[in-house]
């Protein structure tokens, strides 16, 4: 057999003319590539049968030949199990998870936020680099070593921890891949640590141009005398000739320009970015010189398109200031900072209420509040580990025809959720369209209540809360040095503060120090949920209706059902009959008497015994006629459960009393004087279902009654009369009864005395508290001033102390040349002796200037005789 030569791959065809079976087995005895090409030895066994069976065996032999994309991944093995590859085109492919490019940026920046790198400040800029648009990300965080650079530049790892209270938001560890892939085809990692540098490439222009069949990523790493590696010369030639920067000097300067921001961190330069259909990039820098938009379409007017929705869809800017639900790092765009703000404490008209979920034993804090800016902007803000993942999403009440809750944001951080890839969803779960529906319920609750209050305080208003102008309930601000939030008066102006704030600026001066923890929230306010007197009075009404609705038309049953939820401190109590029955001193006295219920059911025993046609058997009690007929009902026991707690049991025991009287007056007389003894207690009481049963705080108690414990007499009766001594019995029992009602005015109206005597001491220490705060104020004056006294008084003494020590100088070296002048004199001296023998050095003052007189008539004399000798 003639030996084939290929020149790229080895394919052996083995087929049959007829039906039969057909096996081929494949051997690689040896695999071995050089720069010149490859051998392989190849052995392959060909078996089929066809009929009897017939065996072949072909043995081929290749060498110097290049290996096929299917023979090189059949090579890559772990214990003999063949290992996946990754295609270049992936990088691609993953990078359309983001459909919009914020999201792409909000990756990177939670590369830097996170607790491993924890950088405090992050810097984003646009610029040109060899005549290309660039986009440059800048941090002074932790930065990375080589180990950390390639398993960023890798797929999936990712081992982020929490520390303290700062979680990660990275958890897939696709991030970076993603979102430098999404903004442009090619991306440079230029990383410092304490002890090395290093610089990664991930380039999708680079592996198309060497025709690459996996990911390829060139890292080359120096150490801090700038010395590179021997074994990352070859990454050291792909990341010049296929990057921005053909030198080494290019590189060092990118390095070197991290040491501005600090001495660690990390620079990302992304190039060849997205384009659009017009040839431009997706991004417009001209608008706004600090600010990177996204382009808007040609054919839609701008101003038209943008005013619709928020600025954070398009603005950088905007996006980047409620990125965090509380900002821990500060964001530079273009060289100017970003005014990051908190989102739940700059609303107007605040709500904090609360949600737990049935799968959670904790609750999860809501805060509702009205959009300050803009009435079309309102939805839910949800955040995710401090990470804001959907922006104003309107939930169903908003979508509706009627538009409820115009203008109102709510504030969610919904850990107990799973964002999606792209961190800008969430997972579409059970989970998820609970959270939703009940945020739904939330934000219409929330409304109403706003709209109930603004209408209680001034029922004259016409204009709707969504058109007035609102500004922030409370001002806060973070300082530029150590990026804690501190709060400043209420209705301060933000335009009045500077560019750079700081601590030190504070009007409240125990938080006029870097020093000094951020202001806690009110532990109370974190827990209570705000109160809803709407839904209470919803929720009564409601009450009232179901109670007035006649007893016929509900279903009797021998057994009260007890209700779905009962709070906890909830207790039943039975009426006994009357050798049982307790004293009426020892019953509770009664918080509320509704008296349209009370005279509703008068008017029913009225009409009850004006029937003649009425008779009860002896020793039962006979359930109460309906109001709409006319036909007595039959005998029978039943039972009534009261869901309005000591109301409902009072009310039905007022009826027992009056049920025996059969005269007009006697009805109208008792029912005036009920009237006018339950008049104080006609004030409704409202008490909201959630914190009843959330902070078990609710006074009233849960009374079952049934008629068949109420105290019983013998009702019989003879040609419509009833005994007289019954009779006398149940008004006893009447007049107790007002008794204690009387009592309890009494005791409301002496409780009503101590709480005003209550509220005088407590109006009293609230004025001596006022007192003290304004001698407070004014003492901090004193002493701020003081203290602007003392730096002034020490800046005098300093000049003080400069212009001393100048004066010392200036005399030391005055003196000092008065020495040498002196020393000078007496050497003129002992010269002019020989000129003037009879001249006494002893009896001379060299400090005067006679040495000097001296020397000029010597010098004169000296001239003199030169010109006569001449």
């Amino acid at each position: 057999m003639k030996q084939p030569s290929l020149a790229h791959s080895v394919r052996v065809h083995v087929w049959s003319a007829s039906l039969g079976r057909l096996s081929v087995r494949t051997e690689t005895a040896a695999l071995q590539r050089s720069s010149v090409g490859a051998s392989v030895g190849v052995s392959a066994s060909v078996s089929a049968s066809v009929g009897v069976g017939v065996s072949a065996s072909v043995g081929v032999g290749v060498r110097s030949v290049f290996l096929s994309k299917s023979e090189l991944m059949a090579t890559r093995k772990r214990n003999g199990i063949p290992l996946s590859s990754l295609n270049p085109k992936f990088l691609h492919t993953n990078s359309t998870s983001h459909t919009w490019p914020f999201s792409a940026i909000a990756e990177l920046i939670d590369n830097a936020y996170d607790p491993d790198v924890c950088a405090k400040q992050f810097w984003i800029d646009w610029t040109h680099i060899k005549g290309l648009d660039c986009l440059s990300f800048m941090d002074n965080g932790a930065g990375m070593n080589r180990a950390r650079l390639h398993k960023m530049l890798s797929f999936g790892y990712s081992k982020k921890k929490a520390v303290g209270d700062h979680v990660p938001v990275g958890i897939y560890g696709n991030g970076f891949k993603s979102g430098s892939m999404r903004l442009g085809r090619d991306a440079i990692v230029f990383t410092k640590t304490k002890d090395s540098m290093s610089i990664g490439l991930l380039s999708q222009s680079y592996l198309q141009a060497i025709k690459a069949q996996q990911i390829m990523i060139p890292i080359l790493t120096f150490r801090r005398d700038e010395q590179n590696l021997a074994e990352d010369a070859a990454s050291l030639d792909a990341i010049l000739s296929h990057s921005l920067f053909s030198t080494e000097k290019e590189l060092f300067s990118e390095l070197r320009a991290i040491g501005t921001a600090g001495p660690t961190g990390t620079r990302i330069i992304i190039w060849n970015l997205r384009m659009t259909t017009s040839g431009k990039t997706e991004f417009d820098f001209d608008v706004d010189k600090y600010d990177i938009q996204i382009r808007a379409n040609a054919s839609e007017n701008i101003a038209e398109s943008w005013a619709m929705m928020p600025e954070s869809s398009y603005s950088l800017r905007a996006y980047c200031s409620i990125l965090y639900l509380k900002p821990r790092m500060q964001i530079n765009i273009r060289g100017h900072r970003v005014k990051t703000q908190l989102i739940y404490k700059s609303l107007a008209h605040i709500a904090n209420d609360h949600y737990r979920p049935s799968f959670l034993t904790e609750r999860i804090r809501i805060t509702f509040g009205f959009n300050t800016k803009s009435r079309e902007h309102y939805g839910i803000m949800m955040y995710h580990k401090n990470r804001l993942i959907k922006a104003y999403e309107k939930v169903s009440c908003q979508r509706k025809a009627e538009r409820k809750g115009v203008g109102v944001i709510g504030v969610i951080e919904c850990n107990f959720l799973q964002p999606t890839h792209n961190k800008q969803d969430f997972d579409d779960t059970d989970k998820y369209r609970k959270t939703m529906h009940n945020l739904s319920i939330k934000l219409e609750e929330y409304s109403n209540e706003i709209r109930y209050k603004r209408k209680k305080e001034d029922p004259k208003c016409t204009v709707p809360i969504e058109d007035t102008a609102k500004v922030p309930d409370q001002v806060w601000v973070q300082c530029d040095s150590c990026l804690k939030w501190r709060r400043l008066p209420d209705g301060f102006d933000c335009s009045r503060l500077p560019e750079k704030w700081f601590c030190n600026m504070n009007h409240d001066p125990q938080f006029r120090s870097c020093m000094v923890e951020e202001e806690l929230d009110d532990i109370d306010e974190e827990q209570k949920s705000y109160p809803k007197p709407f839904k209470r009075q919803k929720r009564n009404s409601k009450s009232l209706q179901e109670e007035n609705v006649p007893e016929g038309l509900a279903t009797s049953s021998p057994v009260s059902p007890l209700p779905a939820r009962q709070p906890k401190n909830s207790v039943s109590r039975h009426i006994y009959p009357s050798e049982n029955m307790p004293s009426l001193e020892h019953r509770p006295q009664m918080p509320l008497i509704n008296l349209t219920a009370l005279s509703d059911q008068l008017k029913r025993t009225k009409w009850k015994h004006s029937s003649t046609e009425e008779t009860s058997t002896s020793g039962v009690i006979q359930s109460w006629p309906p109001l709409p007929l006319n036909e007595p009902p039959d005998g029978g026991g039943t039972s009534i459960h009261s869901h309005f707690s000591p109301v409902m049991k009072e009310e039905q025991r007022k009826s027992e009393v009056v049920e025996n009287l059969n005269s007009d007056e006697q009805m109208s007389n008792t029912e005036s004087r009920l009237a006018e003894m339950f008049e104080p207690y006609q004030e409704p009481v409202e008490e909201d279902e959630e914190e009843w049963h959330d902070r078990e705080e609710s006074d009233t108690t849960e009374i079952d009654l049934t008629l068949e414990d109420l105290p019983r007499s013998d009702c019989k009766q003879e040609g419509g009369k009833v005994h007289d001594t019954e009779e006398e019995l149940w008004r006893q029992q009447q007049d107790k009864l007002l008794e204690m009602m009387r009592e309890a005015v009494k005791e409301r109206d002496t409780c009503r005395e101590e709480l005003e005597v209550l509220r005088g001491h407590c109006a009293t220490l609230e004025d001596g508290r006022s007192q003290l705060q304004s001698r407070l104020e004014k003492v901090e004056e004193e002493k701020a001033s003081l203290s602007t006294l003392c730096d002034q008084l020490k800046c005098e003494l300093e000049m003080l102390k400069v212009k001393k020590d100048g004066e010392q100088i200036g005399d030391s070296a005055v003196r000092q040349e008065r020495r040498k002048l002196r020393k000078l004199r007496v050497s003129l001296g002992r010269l002019l002796v020989s000129f003037i023998p009879a001249l006494n050095l002893e009896q001379l003052d060299f400090n005067s200037d006679i040495v000097d007189k001296l020397l000029e008539q010597v010098l004169q004399e000296v001239s003199s005789f030169q010109l006569k000798a001449a």
